[in-house]
């Protein structure tokens, strides 16, 4: 079944075709909204919300853009919802996250955390090009933001990464 198939079966609450749609987005949603929130028990609530949404909700897709940027559209949103009730919890999660068992230097941890201290529309922008492969254009549409806007964001994203990245190299050396 083709997904404008299984969004119709959706919108006549066709359970069958509800859990298709959560089997083939569950993962890529899951990985956003942890990158997003940075704990999994906030990632699994985000998603678990997003698919309630989209279940009460999905009457009010048009066809006239792609059914992933809606999709991930709603998830975005709840994240961000979720990170106004907590603003400053993103960076706390991080400092209070015991790491000593892994080695300080480990590329993948550095960089973990140095996404989890940019903003939030940056940090989506880039999540969504650098990890979860999305073009601009809908990384746009998802985000309601200009494509020039998104290329300045993952631009903006970039820089600050290579400037957390390489300062927490030099004080490492020190």
């Amino acid at each position: 079944m083709n997904e404008v198939e299984l969004v119709q079966k959706c919108q006549e609450k066709d359970l069958s075709a509800f859990k298709m749609i959560y089997d083939r987005y569950e993962q890529p949603l899951l990985h956003t909204a942890f990158r997003m929130l940075g704990q999994q028990q906030d990632a699994e609530d985000a998603v678990q919300t997003t698919f309630l949404k989209l279940y009460r909700g999905i009457q009010n897709f048009r066809s006239d853009s792609k059914f992933s940027t809606y999709l991930f559209r709603i998830l975005l949103n709840v994240c961000f919802d979720m990170l106004e009730k907590r603003k400053n919890k993103i960076i706390q999660v991080f400092k209070k996250t015991d790491l000593s068992y892994r080695p300080k230097n480990h590329l993948k941890l550095r960089l973990e955390e140095a996404i989890g201290k940019l903003p939030e529309r940056m940090r989506a922008c880039f999540v969504l090009f650098a990890v979860e492969d999305i073009q601009q254009n809908e990384i746009a549409q998802i985000l309601n933001l200009s494509v020039g806007g998104v290329k300045s964001n993952i631009f903006q994203a970039k820089a600050r990464l290579r400037a957390i990245l390489s300062d927490s190299q030099v004080k490492e050396k020190a």
